[in-house]
Formats: C-alpha cells, structure tokens, sequence
C-alpha cells in the first residue's frame, strides 16, 4: 500500500505499480494531489492513516517546506509509522536543499528520471526506491528517538496502576460523545476503556450512562467489584465517577454513553446535545453488513451540526484499513481502529484514545511541556 503526495503534474507517476511484480498485488495507491503541500500539517491531520501505509512517495515539486520543517516532518511522521519507507520524487532537480535534508536520514534514492524522456532509466530509479531499507542507525535518527518520551518504568499495584509518566492536564468540563451505529458496537465498553486511560494519566473522569431505558449501568455495577454506590445512580471505581443521566461538575471529561439513543435523526434533544460535545466518538466494527448503517449514522450527525466526528472501528483486517480509512476518512470524519477488549476495565486502545483527546493534555518529558502530536 503506497500513499502519493503529488504536484498535479506527476499525478499518474506510479499508476503502472498496479500491473508490476516489484509490488505485492493486488497493490494499493492512494493519491493526494496539491502544488501547495506543507508536510507538516499533512502529518499532524493524517496522523492514524499514516500507519496503514508500507510506502509513503512525496512529490517535492509539491513540498512548499523550508529544509528545518520538512526535517521536523519526515521525524513526525517517522514516529507515527517507523516502518513505514520514503520514496521522493524530484524530477526537474529544484530541490536540491531539500534531498540535503533528507540525505541526512541515509542515502535514500531519489527519483530524477522523467518516463516520457527514458522509461527504462526512470522504472530502474523507482526499484531502487522501492527496495531500499534504511539502516539500522542513520543520521538524525538520534534527534527523533530524542523526541520519544522514556518510561519511568516505576512498579505499581494491580488496580491503581497510574502512567509512569506525567501529563498536565488543564481543561475542565470536556464533553465527550460516545454513540453505537449498531447495538451492541461498543460504545459502553469504549466510554469506560477511555474512563480508565484518562484516570491512568491524572484526569479527573466521569462516565455518564445517558439513556433512560438501558440498565448497563447499574448491570455492571452489581457484577464487577470495586464499585462503591454514592447515590441513587451514582457509584465510584478507582477513582472515577460512574453516573445515571447526570453531568458533573469540576471534572477534566466527562464521558457520555449514547448507547442506543440516535437511532434514524429524529431524536433532536439528543443530537443538538452530540453536537455541542467537543468530541463526538462513533463506535462501529468492519463487518460488511455494518458498513451501510455507518455511513447513516455518519449522515445523521454532519446533517445535525456535528463538525468533527471520531470513527472507531473494531474486528478490522489490516488489508482492509487502508480502503476503510479511504471510503470514511474526511476533513469532518477521522478513522481509527480499535482491538478487541474484552474486559471493558482494560484496553489496547489507549493510544487511540491519546490521539483523540491530544489537544487537552501535555506531556511533561525533560522538565519541558510538549503537545502529544
């Protein structure tokens, strides 16, 4: 699977890889076409689909990046995906101190041979980018394991595991959605994963159990221990607020499960509340059948003033994230994969949830503050 960014006049460039054996088939292009490309800001916005990609090919005709920015890009994105393999293009040679700054991560092939002009030349070009690997240790590889924050590897106690490392996290009162495009797609066990990851970090959390039929509430507190009932519909659990249709005050998020309650867009209460959300999340899994409610659900909200929604999708095969990521991902729409979590206390997902929730917490590594992403 490739992602092109590309200038509008090399579009086409690598079509021919469909038909080719120097590519596992059935091969997999995704073009992003632009004369005005800024990678940085490409990074920060396609932070998770980067992950799905084995070859990312930048057009530097496209690059409107000084030599310093392209560095702190290429770095981003190497973080995000460190296996993923670079292939530049620079076919009229105008970005000269741009290839110094990417010779500084290895002696990466550079793609200078036009196809029009000697196709074979420009063919054996692309399977030298394509087979390169870079070394084990390359120039400015220190500068991006800098980057990467140490664990402190301190032992904790089963049950209060906090992070080893440290977070300030300022905002009061984030609204978080969480909503199903099926039953039974996870939302309650999402809300609950995200609950445990946020009080692992030092947020002050709640869960908030907003329909007024369901009982999952009250279920899960009567069979799992370390519940401890504060109210009428109120409980508490290792330090995180559990509540039946009541907002909190004084928390860093509060963490509303919509299981159920948005189901065809005629619950207007129910989606004016979703869209004044900061975060609206949309639970759902890759089974086929699934698909068409999704794109519904989606529909639903954007048509209701929802600006931003996170899509969390579950039981995804890797071969299909790249297409999935394709036929859902938008400006409005961000697409994530969650694993499966069987036990709703534990969860693989938190660095999904990190991403999601990036802009409200800072991390505190060498005495400094520094974003997530």
């Amino acid at each position: 699977m490739m992602l092109y960014l590309c200038s509008y006049n090399n579009v086409g460039l690598f079509d021919w890889l469909n038909e080719s054996g120097l590519v596992e088939q059935p091969f997999m292009l995704k073009k992003i076409s632009s004369n005005q490309l800024d990678l940085c800001s490409f990074a920060k916005k396609e932070a998770l689909s980067i992950n799905y990609y084995k070859y990312l090919a930048i057009d530097l005709s496209a690059v409107t990046n000084d030599s310093d920015s392209l560095r702190t890009a290429i770095e981003s994105i190497r973080i995000m995906n460190p296996k993923i393999r670079f292939i530049y293009v620079d076919m009229d040679n105008k970005a000269e101190a741009l290839r110094d700054t990417i010779r500084s991560f290895g002696e990466i092939p550079v793609i200078t041979e036009k196809p029009e002009k000697d196709i074979s030349a420009f063919k054996t070009q692309t399977a030298e980018a394509l087979r390169y690997t870079p070394p084990e240790k390359e120039a400015g590889k220190e500068q991006l394991e800098d980057k990467i924050p140490k664990p402190n590897n301190k032992n904790t106690k089963a049950g209060s595991e906090k992070s080893s490392r440290e977070y300030i996290i300022e905002s009061k009162n984030i609204m978080i959605a969480v909503l199903n495009t099926y039953p039974k797609a996870g939302a309650t066990t999402l809300s609950i994963n995200m609950a445990e990851y946020l009080r692992e970090i030092g947020a002050a959390a709640a869960y908030v159990e907003c329909s007024g039929e369901l009982e999952h509430l009250k279920a899960i507190a009567g069979s799992v221990s370390g519940f401890t009932k504060t109210g009428d519909n109120s409980f508490e659990r290792n330090g995180i607020i559990y509540l039946k249709n009541e907002i909190p005050e004084g928390m860093n998020f509060i963490i509303n499960d919509l299981s159920r309650i948005i189901q065809d867009g005629t619950e207007k209460n129910a989606l004016e509340f979703t869209a004044n959300c900061q975060k609206i999340i949309l639970c759902g899994t890759s089974k086929p059948y699934e698909l068409e409610e999704t794109e519904n659900k989606i529909r639903i909200l954007e048509e209701n003033g929802c600006k931003e929604i996170c899509l969390c999708l579950a039981f995804t095969p890797d071969s299909e994230k790249a297409s999935l990521t394709d036929k859902f991902g938008s400006r409005r729409v961000k697409v994530y994969f969650t694993e499966y979590t069987p036990d709703m206390f534990k969860s693989k997902n938190k660095e999904i949830y990190k991403r999601i929730l990036q802009e409200y917490i800072l991390e505190k590594t060498d005495d400094k503050l520094v974003r997530l992403f």
